[in-house]
């Protein structure tokens, strides 16, 4: 499942970051107002990856205190979006 279809209802995505088509983390608004990072399983065919809930992708929610760290390690990763990327460390740093 591509990121970019991943949409609960509790969170919107605002930006890829990364994504290896099996495996993506993103950029988003949790409840429509906190800004955090996420990440998934993408899954293939029928299967909606993980996490998922009653079978709905969902996205996981990493801890504020590990965004920076966790962003700037993907600085020159293959499959990930500099631009991206900093844009969201401009906005947190």
């Amino acid at each position: 499942m591509k990121p970019e279809n991943v949409n609960p209802g509790n969170y919107k995505l605002d930006c890829v970051l990364f994504n290896n088509n099996f495996f993506s983390i993103s950029y988003g608004f949790w409840e429509n107002e906190k800004k955090c990072l996420a990440m998934r399983w993408n899954g293939e065919n029928n299967d909606p990856g993980y996490p998922k809930v009653f079978g709905n992708p969902m996205w996981f929610i990493i801890d504020d205190n590990l965004r920076v760290p966790f962003i700037q390690s993907l600085i020159g990763q293959p499959n990930s979006n500099k631009e991206n990327i900093l844009k969201v460390l401009n906005e947190l740093i």
